[in-house]
């Protein structure tokens, strides 16, 4: 109860703060920001926002505003929507009152719309894809420490257990889909367990022709985002348009119908094929970019983790990191991610040792703990963003760290808190070479910023 009281003066003001309901077109969070996508970013009172008790920071990615709580944003979101009465993970009405005209997009405001969407799709299934990660990130240990016999009942019981959410990914993303373009989100659960169907994948490979005219080629759609994604955003057009045209009286019957022999059409004709090929085509592209360029990529990603996190872009990094998870069955990612966190939860630490203002040093402190464990925009925006030096610091080390973690295609088996949160999560045949990094990556930094004499 003292948790959701800690946030009851953000929640009070948050419509009056935000611009009013009106204003917003999509209300989620992540793990440690809320995330509010506006129509008019000069009804926004940022400042005010900022100056809200247990408000971190605040940062625009394009039309959406990130509000940075850290790891009790869950508490924060579930006690705004309480008091404002805004619905969880689900949009504003669009034909409300007093919106302004939409401005032209340039090309950067299409990107960071087509990111800002992916990932709050992604968001929401991310428990789901922990969940599983943890179990096989547990099972993997077990495994190794000969508990476990792999042969075993139990074994394989678990293990279809940690796979689930991965096989049925297109069902998790066309649910949470449904909810983000507005259609009925279980009409769109059915059109992704439609692409996963046993007999869809049974029939992989060939090619038949719907009323003898249509071409619906099947291919094999388990594991994969994007197809189901664009195809639930087609049926979320089809499904607006029908409810427009469609007396209400009928509707209920109507409408369902159509939108699902509509969209399965297209979906499979088009839509569905397109998408997998982008996917596969952008996974295979990463792949071959970190293969090919191991060191220098793995360099470049880890130092430039930083400048990610506080445009709040990590989350669009988590289709990669699913389509890796489901692929290859571990991510290469989140060990530059690793090496980052640990030079800025290393370089906070020694803050606390060498800062003479005491609320620098618990500054240090605190925002050090939480940074190793996997928390990070606490010690970001309270002291790497703030001090040059803690700046270039943290990137020489992660920088350092990174390049190790690519040399040695270091592996990390699902999302978690990096670099020791979930550190259970790296145990596998790197294990070692995750931890070479991840120390390099601290040394490093602490050295660098010792060398560089920094004051506060």
């Amino acid at each position: 109860m003292a948790k959701k009281a800690k946030y009851d003066e953000l929640a009070e003001h948050f419509l009056d703060l935000i611009g009013g309901k009106a204003n917003i077109s999509y209300f989620t969070h992540c793990v440690t920001r809320l995330r509010v996508n506006v129509k008019d970013k000069g009804l926004v009172k940022v400042s005010e926002i900022e100056a809200v008790p247990n408000v971190v920071a605040t940062q625009w990615s394009g039309e959406q505003l990130q509000i940075i709580i850290g790891n009790e944003v869950g508490i924060a979101y579930n006690r705004v929507c309480e008091v404002t009465g805004l619905s969880k993970e689900e949009a504003v009405d669009e034909q409300l009152d007093d919106i302004r005209p939409v401005k032209k997009r340039s090309a950067a405001g299409i990107l960071n719309l087509f990111l800002e969407t992916i990932s709050s799709v992604i968001a929401p299934i991310i428990p789901a894809i922990v969940g599983c990660g943890l179990t096989q990130g547990l099972l993997y240990s077990a495994q190794i420490f000969g508990w476990i016999d792999s042969a075993s009942a139990t074994y394989n019981f678990f293990y279809t257990c940690a796979n689930t959410s991965f096989y049925f990914l297109p069902v998790l993303c066309a649910f949470s889909a449904g909810k983000r373009f507005g259609c009925n989100p279980y009409l769109a659960a059915t059109l992704g367990a439609f692409l996963i169907h046993p007999t869809v994948m049974g029939m992989a490979g060939e090619t038949i022709r719907v009323f003898g005219l249509i071409p619906i080629p099947f291919y094999d759609y388990s594991s994969s985002m994007i197809p189901a994604i664009l195809c639930v955003y087609f049926m979320s057009w089809v499904e607006k348009g029908l409810k427009k045209i469609v007396p209400r009286m009928i509707d209920i019957i109507v409408t369902p119908l159509l939108s699902l022999l509509i969209a399965s059409v297209v979906s499979f004709a088009v839509l569905a094929p397109v998408g997998g090929f982008v996917g596969n085509f952008v996974a295979n592209g990463m792949i071959w970019l970190y293969e090919r360029f191991g060191v220098i990529g793995g360099m470049i990603i880890a130092a430039l983790d930083p400048f990610v996190l506080a445009t709040g872009m990590q989350v669009a990094f988590s289709p990669f990191t699913v389509q890796n998870l489901a692929t290859l069955g571990y991510d290469f990612l989140y060990p530059m991610t690793a090496a980052s966190n640990a030079a800025m939860g290393a370089c906070a630490l020694y803050v606390y040792f060498k800062a003479k203002k005491k609320n620098i040093k618990a500054l240090g402190l605190s925002t050090g703990i939480t940074g190793l464990i996997g928390v990070t925009e606490p010690v970001l925006f309270g002291l790497v963003l703030k001090y040059k030096k803690i700046l270039w610091a943290v990137m020489i080390g992660s920088g350092v760290g990174g390049a190790i973690m690519g040399y040695f295609t270091v592996e990390y088996y699902s999302f978690g808190f990096v670099p020791f949160g979930t550190i259970i999560l790296a145990f596998g045949p790197t294990f070692a070479y995750y931890m070479l990094g991840v120390v390099a990556s601290m040394a490093v930094s602490v050295l660098a910023l010792h060398i560089m004499k920094f004051e506060d």
